[in-house]
């Protein structure tokens, strides 16, 4: 029998409830500026764009007249690590904040959802299980203080972890369970509530559309839910989970906690990962190029988030040169304490390529993640004429842009970094017309993202798309008629069909993007298979981009039903999954069906193949925030404690 990761008891997330609890009325959205490039305009779906929502922008007078009036909402949050700086005081829209039963405000609206469980868990590795380690000594249910807001000025910033122990030393265990000292502590909570709130409200202006995410659209975050300098997005339970370390420093006997929470770059990291599933809805989570692109894009979420703040930005051009390695380029901060070398876990500043990163995702990340910053620096020098902190906001609005935007250009379930690279070509010719191509193409081949012919099969694809139209704002019902007239030109082979899963509309850019799946047949009858496709449409209806489930015309065809017979031969299609037509790495077709097993922090698939029709487990979740190397290093440091290290 296969061991679960799932943690012995898992309470019920307030994000369930939190459609119930919502009392006060969201204020109107403040419309935005106008969009850098191109000259297309549009309205911003981010209140917090609106310079009544930030605090950095307004007087404390100010500030505290919006409070009392239900128009912003004034929080505690960390802008970068807090073993760089202390919080700050940032604001979010002040409606639909949910409240408890005594009328206080809990730290959750219609989108985020912050409740953590009664428990720390630890991942016990020789059974393979989530078990209970202490109890959780933070609220579990983060409310307002006696103010009606969410600032809490006077919280250390290291809080000492205080353990009860029996006579002899070791940790008392009630229930099993070390009882640790309670904290009345709050800002690893509101680091994250900040965080998501506007990675989301980026994310959904460089995309032009609603992104939905979590369960019902609002997603749940357990801010203190197990013992690991770690963090995760589970892509089953549609939540993030935040882990805590206890640390002792060299030279002293006091024992500290660290929250993984209050690092607003992991927070917003992890909140990236959150948005990019909805946005890439079919990847495979398995496969190596498309996490290692989802880590690039946490990476590059938090920083692109960050310069839509002025008072970041304010503060980033006053300490630093943006060409060196600076407070928006370095990731994880706390990795330096930890370690005992002061670097940063991941720098954005680097001259990464493939050949010279190991095959190991958060590695091999900082090649997209460096090339993508070279093009920023770029265009910050480009248009710093008009003035460094115009120039910073412009940039990183088009590298936004060019980030999420590029989800929508390349295959849907498995990707590599050169599909990456040839999104950013399409996003580029699309919506900036062709104005990045060239120093696009340097930048891509200098990293090795690129080789040389490259940019002659994405001329190639270009020329061979097909001559098919959907106007805009049709929906699903006219897009299935389309792509249903069209499946022979679409290079779908006889035994098999398309489903049209959605049709989305891309208000910014005035495009629609249509996501298909796979089947076995066609007609009423067909049978879903677990491949997907994408269609792009222009405003004029015109097809923009293709990127087809899987090529099953000609000789494929018959392969392709050879192989799904024998699959089903084999039983594949009896572990509740549907059968997937995949390309190994030499391009040859097989069959495989993949189920995602848990809903914890710990998540994997098992793959069952005709070479292990019994299944094989593979990784779904990174595990840690770093790479193993990191983790290995921090241990030999000895600064941050195992768990095991708590019961001396």
């Amino acid at each position: 029998m296969r061991r679960s990761t799932r943690p012995e008891k898992r309470a019920a997330p307030l994000a369930a409830a939190v459609a119930g609890l919502l009392l006060l009325a969201t204020p109107p959205l403040v419309a935005a500026g106008r969009a850098v490039e191109p000259t297309a305009t549009w309205q911003s779906a981010s209140p917090v764009n609106g310079a009544w929502a930030r605090c950095d922008l307004a007087s404390a007078a100010q500030i505290e007249q919006s409070f009392e009036r239900g128009q912003l909402m004034p929080l505690s949050s960390y802008d970068d690590d807090p073993f760089v700086a202390d919080a700050t005081v940032e604001c979010l829209p002040g409606g639909g904040f949910a409240a408890n039963d005594d009328g206080r405000l809990v730290l959750a609206n219609a989108r985020v959802a912050i409740e953590d469980e009664p428990f720390i868990y630890r991942f016990d590795e020789a059974a393979g299980v989530f078990r209970r380690f202490a109890w959780n000594p933070w609220p579990r249910l983060p409310l307002s203080n006696g103010d009606g807001s969410f600032r809490y000025p006077d919280e250390p910033r290291f809080p000492l972890l205080e353990i009860e122990r029996g006579p002899d030393g070791r940790p008392v265990l009630r229930d099993g369970a070390q009882v640790w000292k309670p904290f009345d502590l709050q800002r690893g909570a509101t680091t994250i509530f900040e965080a998501a709130n506007n990675v989301k409200d980026a994310v959904e202006d460089w995309s032009g559309r609603a992104v939905p995410w979590g369960v019902g659209g609002v997603l749940g975050v357990e801010a203190h839910a197990f013992y690991d300098y770690n963090a995760f997005y589970s892509p089953s339970s549609r939540m993030l989970f935040f882990g805590v370390v206890a640390y002792r420093l060299p030279d002293t006997t006091e024992l500290r906690v660290f929250e993984t929470a209050t690092s607003w770059e992991i927070a917003a990291h992890e909140v990236g990962h959150a948005l990019h599933h909805p946005l890439k809805p079919h990847a495979d989570g398995t496969d190596f190029g498309w996490r290692t692109w989802t880590e690039s894009f946490g990476d590059q979420a938090a920083m692109w988030t960050q310069l839509r703040d002025p008072g970041r930005v304010r503060a980033l051009l006053a300490a630093s040169d943006l060409g060196e390695s600076n407070a928006l380029s370095r990731m994880g901060e706390a990795f330096g304490v930890f370690a005992g070398t002061g670097e940063a876990q991941r720098d954005a500043v680097n001259d990464a390529t493939v050949s010279s990163t190991p095959p190991q995702v958060h590695a091999r990340s900082e090649v997209l993640t460096g090339a993508a910053y070279a093009f920023f620096l770029d265009l910050y020098g480009e248009l710093s004429r008009q003035g460094r902190a115009s120039a910073v906001e412009q940039a990183s609005t088009i590298l936004g842009v060019f980030l999420v935007r590029a989800a929508d250009y390349t295959p849907e379930n498995q990707v590599t970094l050169e599909d990456v690279g040839k999104a950013y070509l399409k996003v580029d010719a699309e919506l900036f017309a062709g104005r990045y191509r060239d120093r696009l193409i340097d930048e891509f081949e200098r990293r090795e993202i690129f080789d040389a012919q490259s940019f002659g099969e994405w001329l190639a694809h270009e020329a061979a798309l097909p001559d098919v139209r959907l106007p805009f704002g049709l929906g699903v019902r006219a897009a299935a008629d389309v792509v249903g007239a069209n499946l022979d030109r679409l290079g779908v082979g006889p035994d098999f069909g398309l489903r049209v899963e959605s049709a989305t509309r891309d208000e910014r850019f005035r495009q629609t993007i249509v996501r298909v799946q796979l089947t076995q047949g066609r007609g009423a009858d067909a049978v879903p298979l677990d491949d997907h496709g994408v269609l792009v449409f222009r405003e004029d209806g015109s097809l923009a981009d293709h990127h087809a489930a899987v090529a099953t015309d000609g000789a494929s065809n018959a392969e392709a039903v050879a192989l799904l017979d024998e699959a089903r031969r084999l039983g594949l299609h009896a572990h509740g999954a549907p059968l997937s037509i995949v390309r190994d790495a030499e391009r040859r077709l097989r069959v495989e069906a993949r189920v995602l097993r848990s809903d914890g922090p710990a998540v994997w698939v098992d793959a069952f193949t005709p070479d292990a029709p019994h299944g094989e487990r593979r990784e779904v979740v990174s595990p840690t925030w770093g790479s193993e190397l990191q983790a290995e290093r921090m241990a030999g440091a000895g600064v941050a404690l195992g768990a095991g290290e708590l019961g001396e």
